[in-house]
This record gives structure tokens, sequence and C-alpha cells, in this order.
């Protein structure tokens, strides 16, 4: 089973775009578990996960966030329109499209 994060400054969109997300995966059968947190809780919780998904308007502390995972490569940056929207179906795409481990 794979684990995805999503990380926003507080973590209430992001928990909301996790829950879409999870829901999608589950009706399609994966073995995805998708989780949220904010900026503050990240790297507690960061070595859990497999790889991690940043909301746009926290992009800055991409270097922050890629220390916390060790270098981490499987870290990427969800775009505007999709992240603001609560688009789960294009962000769940865009996740598998990223990580090659969450392809079905």
């Amino acid at each position: 089973m794979k684990k995805l994060l999503i990380c926003c400054l507080f973590g209430n969109t992001a928990n909301s775009l996790a829950k879409k997300m999870q829901k999608l995966t589950e009706a399609q059968g994966d073995a995805i578990v998708i989780s949220a947190v904010g900026l503050d809780n990240f790297a507690s919780v960061a070595p859990a996960f497999d790889c991690f998904l940043v909301a746009p308007h926290v992009q800055y502390k991409l270097d922050e966030l890629k220390a916390a995972t060790g270098g981490s490569q499987s870290i990427a940056i969800i775009d505007s329109l999709p992240y603001a929207s609560l688009d789960a179906e294009h962000v769940l795409a865009f996740a598998r499209s990223r990580f090659p481990q969450l392809a079905h």
C-alpha cells in the first residue's frame, strides 16, 4: 500500500482535497492512503509516507520540505486551479503521472 501526503499551510484545504481523492482511489480499487498535514507537522509525519504533494501557496517552503523527506524526489507542487477548486480527479491524475508508484 502506497501512502501520499498533501501539505498546505494549516492542513485544512489539503485535508478536504485528500478526503475527496481517497474516495476516488477507493472507488477505483487502488491501495493508496491519502492524508493531509499542515507545514508545522510535516517533518514529524513525512517519514511514514512514500510521496508528497505541496499546495501552491506554500511552494516557497519546498527546500525545507525536501530536507524533511531526506531530499526525496517524490515531491511535487500542485497546480493552483485544481488545488483551489478541490479538483480531486485532476490532482490524483497529476500525482499518478508524477509518481509512477501510484499508477494503477
